[in-house]
């Protein structure tokens, strides 16, 4: 359906134009239109400078067909030292979790990456090495696969017709159907992949596939979208809305026509139009997708201790299930709101790391104790305040055990799996020395004017912020 295709008073007045589901819906001409325009497009502009992107092969053997979809199944953000490390799936799934997960530090959503590394086990195990060749058998028998990433390997490397949907995708399709639903819903995310589906060439499927995610993710972009050299300009709904807008302001359309009846709306996904849909703001392309009103994070707050002796720092490993599950990180304390307080969280200090680290701070040398602050790190659902604390000891009291709790060097610890916050945290560390010696090459004399703090029986004296905020 083009803009001369679209009844103009339909189109002024509705979202998804009165029309109802089957404004959504994909005919059989727009259908080969946009497969022409798309993979046209794809073939002349595509980004040739990604490693995993290679042509659809269908002449490969098994174990060579496997091998290309353990790649595309992979990373993307960290392929190459990925697949230096873990060249094919046997690899990943006899190397040790801590160097899988080192590898993966900085991409977030780290249970991925054990799941990746259990799901490459499992191949090996019980399917001889070879990952399934479609999308059902990929989603339901390998750990951390979903359907998007099923639909992507099935149909780049095993050519299966079978769609794709992301959020670059997403917004694709909302803005070529006029779809104003919350993308969050059931119902709204099973019409984007039926509707992808419908669209997804049966000659070439992983090649549009990837037309659709680089069409998203170069010209049909979230802010100030390309519409002028956009390839499927002229069977984009949201376009010839906007467009049908600008020539009936011209033709003063609103002081000629008003509106004479409420709209009829049979659209079973998008919310009922209830403004009079008069302003230029009402017809933009980048009002699709509909933004889902965002959950607020929850808050949370825990005390961090950098705990140093000489040149190596304190750290332990989390729980193997749960948030950040098998990361390192320094002794790390949840708070409560009552212990959010500088003097609250001392009260608990000597406690939690004696009884967690063994670490008697009231019998070993501490040297130095200084509060950096704090850092804010937001996860998809929780807000979270880490309070840092440097505390300096004499001596590597705290017993090793390699698998739980070790010191390490600065090199080896920014080589660690830690959580991005508690780089964070670290990088307040690094700043508080900076500062320090910036302060004594300005003024050498100022080194000398310090004090160590002497070890004394009386704990409340290591508890005095320096923090003055």
């Amino acid at each position: 359906m083009t803009i001369n295709e679209i009844d103009i008073e339909d189109c002024v007045q509705s979202g998804c134009l009165a029309h109802g589901n089957i404004y959504h819906k994909i005919s059989s001409h727009d259908q080969q239109l946009i497969q022409d325009r798309l993979l046209d497009y794809y073939d002349r502009e595509k980004r040739t400078n990604m490693p995993w992107r290679k042509p659809t092969r269908t002449d490969l053997d098994s174990k060579a067909l496997g091998q290309r979809a353990y790649e595309v199944a992979t990373v993307i953000g960290y392929y190459d030292r990925w697949m230096e490390a873990f060249p094919t799936i046997q690899d990943l799934a006899i190397a040790d979790i801590e160097k899988v997960n080192e590898l993966w530090a900085g991409l977030g959503y780290y249970s991925r990456a054990r799941r990746l590394w259990e799901g490459a086990q499992k191949v090996c195990n019980e399917f001889n090495g070879l990952l399934p060749n479609n999308a059902d058998d990929l989603q339901k028998h390998i750990p951390g696969v979903g359907r998007y990433t099923a639909g992507a390997v099935a149909s780049i490397v095993f050519n299966q017709v079978t769609p794709v949907v992301d959020g670059n995708v997403i917004r694709v399709i909302a803005r070529l159907r006029a779809i104003s639903a919350d993308t969050k819903k059931s119902n709204t995310v099973e019409l984007f992949w039926d509707i992808a589906a419908q669209l997804t060439s049966k000659e070439r499927p992983g090649d549009f596939n990837q037309a659709m995610m680089e069409l998203g993710a170069r010209v049909c972009t979230p802010q100030n979208p390309e519409c002028d050299t956009c390839p499927v300009q002229k069977n984009c709904h949201a376009y010839a809305q906007k467009q049908i807008h600008a020539r009936l302001k011209t033709e003063k359309f609103w002081e000629q026509k008003k509106r004479k009846r409420p709209i009829d709306h049979e659209c079973t996904y998008c919310p009922e139009i209830k403004s009079n849909l008069d302003q230029d703001e009402d017809y933009v392309v980048t009002r699709y997708p509909a933004k889902p009103e965002k959950k607020k994070p929850r808050d949370e707050e825990c005390a961090v201790y950098i705990v140093q002796s000489n040149s190596k720092f304190l750290i332990s490993k989390r729980p193997d299930t749960g948030l950040l599950a098998g990361l390192w990180e320094f002794p790390s304390l949840e708070l409560e709101s009552l212990e959010t307080t500088y003097e609250g969280r001392s009260a608990k200090a000597s406690d939690f790391l004696h009884e967690r680290y063994d670490l008697d701070i009231t019998k070993n040398k501490v040297t130095k104790r200084q509060d950096l602050g704090n850092v804010v790190h937001l996860f998809s659902h929780i807000r979270k305040v880490y309070h840092v604390e440097w505390v300096q000891v004499s001596e590597e009291s705290v017993v090793e055990d390699e698998d739980q709790v070790k010191w390490v060097t600065m090199d080896e610890l920014k080589k660690s799996p830690i959580p991005t916050g508690l780089k964070k945290a670290l990088a307040l560390l690094e700043k508080s020395q900076n500062q320090k010696k910036s302060t004594t090459k300005s003024n050498p004399s100022a080194n000398k004017k310090q004090k160590v703090i002497k070890n004394t029986a009386d704990i409340k004296s290591f508890f005095v912020s320096t923090n003055k905020s």
